[in-house]
């Protein structure tokens, strides 16, 4: 096991151990926010005919080249068709069909005339305006065209392309399975929310956050809470093993003699890829593979557990769930004060954003409290391994947290 890494490598070190997970076939109802696991092509035409647009009168355009008010053209009126009707009709130069909107358009007819510019005379129609071919017509397969690449595989399929699907002939799509994630929280100091709090404990905030991003990612989890005690952390983890994909622990990870966690996995023979990483926060960071299922140990310090699992585990699970391994957009801001970081390691900072005359600005974060620094951030800074300092009035790139800020009214 790499101990004591620069941060680069740990990410790359865990995203070349992670791999999408199985697929499954879905309904349209269920694929909304799912990633979808291959390419897929039109099934049919949409439209499946060539339609009106208005309501009017179906026609040969060339008849119409020289039509106008002073000089209007005589056509033979031989039908109607409205919307639902099955297609069939069809018309000759010189002749018309009265036609609504919707409704299939006659074979023979390129274009359709509105009826104001129309008047109709019995079994007659006079026309007093030119119609090019394809005026006021939606052509077949002008959305889709059967046999054309409508999705592509790592699509997050929103409703708007799951509509684009059924569109296309499809009632269900292959997607990846999310992974089934397990969330051990350890630590004999730690209560769950909602009870009585003694003196000497917390409550696993730590816990609450991590089930919080999974949800935010679409991923369903499991949770346990488990004491400082090899044989219950040994046990919590042998029981969820079969029926998950990759564990994530908080707390016991410094590897003392009061950190157990990593005792307690090389016991079970997990392979071990890395522990610690030159980043802050979140050193204690500890990454390996317990019968080939990701496991990560997360530091129990709230500021290093959220970046740990922000920089490093979050990836992990996106590219699990056959998405991009990249959560946070990012964005140039100007810096406002400057950041001091450590050569040879990657330190994030947080920071909140500001809009001043369309400039975004950033600004490091400056309080006291580590968890309403975390609740309040924005964004976050990343001074990489081979700066110690940036300085104010640059531009750098950040990752975005939330998005207001970046939108001037």
């Amino acid at each position: 096991m790499q101990t004591f890494i620069g941060f680069k490598q740990a990410l790359d070190l865990t995203l070349s151990n992670v791999t999408a997970g199985q697929t499954q076939i879905l309904p349209l109802q269920r694929l909304a926010g799912k990633i979808l696991a291959s390419d897929l092509t039109a099934r049919v035409d949409c439209p499946s005919i060539s339609s009106s647009r208005k309501d009017g009168y179906a026609v040969v355009s060339t008849d119409l080249t020289a039509a106008d008010e002073r000089h209007p053209v005589r056509l033979t009126l031989v039908g109607s068709v409205v919307a639902g009707d099955p297609p069939g009709m069809t018309i000759k130069s010189g002749q018309t069909a009265r036609i609504t909107t919707g409704a299939p358009l006659p074979e023979g007819a390129d274009a359709v005339l509105s009826e104001e510019f129309c008047r109709c005379n019995e079994k007659q129609v006079l026309a007093f305006n030119t119609a090019k071919a394809g005026r006021n017509l939606t052509r077949r397969g002008r959305d889709v065209r059967h046999g054309e690449t409508i999705a592509v595989k790592g699509w997050k399929l929103n409703p708007a392309k799951v509509g684009l699907l059924a569109a296309a002939g499809f009632d269900s799509a292959p997607v990846y399975r999310p992974p089934r994630v397990t969330v051990i929280a350890t630590g004999d100091e730690v209560v769950l929310p909602g009870v009585p709090l003694t003196p000497g404990k917390l409550y696993a905030s730590n816990l609450v956050q991590i089930c919080a991003w999974l949800t935010s990612v679409g991923l369903e989890y499991k949770t346990q809470l488990v004491p400082d005690q090899p044989q219950a952390l040994q046990k919590a983890v042998s029981e969820n093993l079969p029926a998950t994909d990759v564990f994530l622990t908080s707390g016991g990870a410094w590897g003392s003699e009061r950190d157990l966690i990593l005792k307690v996995l090389e016991n079970m023979d997990w392979q071990g890829i890395y522990h610690r990483v030159r980043m802050g926060p979140g050193k204690p960071v500890a990454f390996g593979l317990l019968e080939q299922k990701p496991f990560f140990c997360l530091p129990g310090g709230p500021a290093s557990m959220e970046m740990a699992f922000l920089q490093l585990a979050l990836p992990a699970l996106l590219k699990m769930q056959g998405g991009h391994p990249v959560f946070f957009p990012t964005a140039s801001a100007r810096l406002v004060t400057d950041v001091q970081g450590k050569k040879g390691w990657t330190d994030f900072v947080h920071a909140r954003l500001e809009n001043r005359d369309r400039q975004l600005l950033v600004h490091p974060a400056r309080l006291e409290s580590t968890l309403q620094s975390m609740a309040l951030k924005e964004a976050l800074i990343t001074i990489a391994e081979d700066h110690a300092k940036i300085s104010a009035g640059q531009y750098i790139e950040i990752q975005l947290l939330t998005s207001p800020a970046c939108f001037p009214p």
